[in-house]
């Protein structure tokens, strides 16, 4: 895929001028889950560069230490929590943690999710498939932001930033438990911000669209597809940081859930198409 279509689908966007970043987060405190590798990694380590100060939270402790380690190798600071974001106990915990690390934070990036692509039928056979991404892309999340947020009020500012999915507008087939977890989490967000708003907390529900990370890596035919890299991903996040918009999502996918809304099957050979190409690549 070249550049051009790439930045004509908002799949390379433009990092946002690094002194609006500094304004926002330079010498600040800001969490980042799912800080271990990808979207997260790139997040942490973005914001470091421009002096804020990441506290990183994911299951894997090596991994996080090698993130902390190439930030602090660069004159940053860096904390790591090792914590299961998907129990809701170990969230809280986290969470608390942080805030006895660093106090309220300016930015919160909720990152951390688990991808599941399983049809109904065998998602059926699999009660623990709906626990864990229910768990980990919904419950856990809020439960994680939910004890962080009464610090954030009493300090009267805040940004959290949450990471959903394009599948929010579009619903595809192998995807119903990913989708209905992040369908979850956005609504959430879009319902916290207007009640967080006067205290003066911003929410942003980021609707990403496929990112090449080595979660996708195994699924060969999304080599065949336009895809952001998480180094974008990371860039779109920290526009996000800058601007404060309730929403981002790429106009393609908008578009196509305003035409679902009118029509439900319009999409339908489309998707299905697409279900095929992904069991033909497998």
């Amino acid at each position: 895929m070249s550049d051009a279509v790439a930045r004509a689908l908002g799949l390379r966007p433009h990092a946002p001028a690094t002194r609006d970043l500094v304004a926002r987060v330079g010498g600040r405190a800001v969490v980042v889950t799912g800080a271990s590798r990808g979207v997260g990694a790139e997040t942490a380590v973005r914001l470091a560069r421009v002096g804020a100060r990441p506290v990183l939270i994911a299951r894997d402790g090596s991994a996080l230490d090698r993130v902390a380690g190439l930030i602090r190798g660069r004159g940053g600071t860096a904390e790591v929590v090792v914590a299961d974001l998907s129990d809701r106990g170990s969230a809280r915990e986290a969470a608390q943690r942080a805030l006895d690390l660093v106090g309220p934070p300016e930015v919160v990036v909720a990152n951390a999710g688990a991808s599941l692509r399983r049809g109904v039928l065998a998602a059926a056979q699999r009660p623990r498939d709906l626990e864990r991404t229910i768990g980990l892309n919904y419950a856990g999340t809020v439960a994680f932001a939910e004890t962080l947020l009464p610090a954030m009020a009493a300090a009267g500012r805040g940004h959290l930033v949450g990471i959903a999915s394009m599948s929010v507008s579009v619903p595809a087939p192998g995807w119903s438990l990913y989708g209905a977890s992040k369908a979850a989490l956005d609504h959430w967000l879009r319902a916290a911000a207007l009640e967080l708003a006067p205290h003066g907390i911003a929410v942003t529900s980021i609707r990403l669209p496929l990112v090449r990370t080595a979660m996708s890596a195994p699924t060969r035919a999304y080599d065949r597809v336009p895809a952001m890299r998480a180094v974008d991903a990371a860039k779109l996040v920290a526009r996000a940081i800058v601007h404060r918009p309730r929403v981002v999502e790429p106009w393609w996918s908008a578009l196509a859930g305003t035409v679902l809304a009118a029509r439900p099957d319009a999409l339908d050979p489309v998707l299905r198409r697409w279900d095929r190409m992904i069991d033909d690549a497998r």
